[in-house]
């Protein structure tokens, strides 16, 4: 077998931003006490890394740090906000393109709180809705949030959110922003939406287990907690306390990760998020002009030059999508999602459902040695070689 070559950073980073792995052995050998759980040196060296840590997350994605929370993931945080959002019912409009860390919370809110969902498919045929189309499902019946994906985790492609946030204002917008945090340059304040979530372990390459929150003002001062506890403050009290974070912090943090989280973003800050876009898009058009020129092979919701992120989905005709990627894998050391990626919305708006599709998710540190060898292991797959 040749050398690994994984393509699956959609999925997860891999590997991470140099200095992650050792900011988080550091941690855990050095400074691992409970931040904002007392007064000694561990606690304080603790507590440290997540304030670092808040501060290099909010820096590179344009937020205020008073507004940006840390925890588990980016589905934990859009369950908070959705719960929170709509908990007592309202309307909400979301894309044909969201994942079910966006559509599980809503149908469980539909089933139990009776929330009312509305999809908009878009008229394209990446399911990219445009303002026009969102505002217009917004003004059929009282809205209490639009939800969307910032990218489509199985085309790529992305989705204009800030002028939606525009075309549907003052109707607060909720963006899933795990597959574009530190693969596409952000500003949130400039974006104009209301919530943004993201993961801490796709493209800001940190650890797993890792995620953030960002909130606008007035949202920030609407929110109620998913989960309560402990906190390290106003412990006179057993009820939650007011002040932020903490509000929506609860329990003890992975500090650790957000040790190494911390370590990507500067990272990530020193390099560009800019530069390294670029590269993985020239990687992505590269792979995509080569493969699309092979009979039989069919990518799904790729359109040359549009805003996209580096990944791309593709089916091979007359082979089986788990049988072939595990041959890519164990024959050639390429690593690629494969099945519906936790999105079948996604794929019943482009057309790949029940199938689903071989997706390669690029990374920062590929070049195009790499991605020449999965087209020449797919030709060589559809020659029976």
């Amino acid at each position: 077998m040749s050398r690994m070559i994984y393509l699956d950073h959609a999925a997860t980073s891999f590997p991470k931003a140099p200095g992650v792995a050792e900011a988080v052995a550091h941690h855990l050998g050095a400074d691992a006490g409970n931040p904002a759980r007392g007064g000694h040196r561990l606690s304080v060296a603790a507590s440290r890394a997540v304030e670092g840590c808040r501060e290099a997350v909010a820096g590179l994605l344009g937020a205020d740090p008073g507004r940006t929370f840390l925890g588990p993931g980016a589905t934990f945080w859009l369950n908070t906000v959705l719960a929170s959002l709509l908990g007592g019912g309202g309307r909400a409009v979301v894309s044909a393109l969201e994942h079910n860390a966006v559509m599980r919370p809503l149908r469980h809110l539909e089933a139990r709180r009776k929330a009312i969902i509305a999809v908009v498919h878009g008229a394209g045929s990446t399911g990219v809705p445009s303002p026009e189309e969102v505002a217009t499902e917004v003004r059929r019946a009282p809205t209490s949030v639009v939800v969307l994906t910032h990218a489509s985790n199985v085309s790529g492609a992305v989705l204009p959110v800030a002028q939606i946030a525009r075309a549907v204002a003052p109707v607060p917008v909720v963006v899933d922003a795990a597959q574009t945090a530190g693969s596409l340059p952000m500003d949130f304040a400039a974006m104009g939406v209301a919530a943004l979530a993201c993961s801490g372990h796709k493209g800001l390459l940190g650890p797993a287990g890792t995620g953030v929150l960002l909130l606008d003002r007035s949202t920030a001062g609407r929110l109620e907690p998913l989960i309560r506890g402990g906190t390290g403050s106003r412990s006179e009290s057993e009820e939650m306390p007011e002040l932020l974070p903490d509000r929506l912090e609860a329990g003890t943090p992975n500090t650790p990760g957000f040790a190494g989280l911390e370590a990507a973003c500067r990272w990530l800050a020193r390099e560009g998020v800019e530069g390294l876009h670029e590269h993985q898009m020239k990687l992505r058009e590269r792979l995509a002009n080569r493969l699309g020129a092979i009979h039989g092979v069919r990518l799904w919701g790729h359109r040359p030059g549009a805003p996209g992120i580096p990944v791309l989905s593709f089916t091979v005709d007359g082979l089986d999508n788990g049988e072939l990627a595990a041959w890519l894998d164990r024959e050639r050391g390429l690593m690629l999602r494969v099945g519906l990626h936790c999105a079948p919305a996604a794929h019943r708006r482009l057309g790949s459902f029940p199938g689903g599709t071989l997706r390669a998710g690029i990374g920062p540190f590929l070049d195009e040695e790499d991605v020449d060898a999965l087209v020449a292991a797919v030709k060589d797959a559809l020659s029976g070689n």
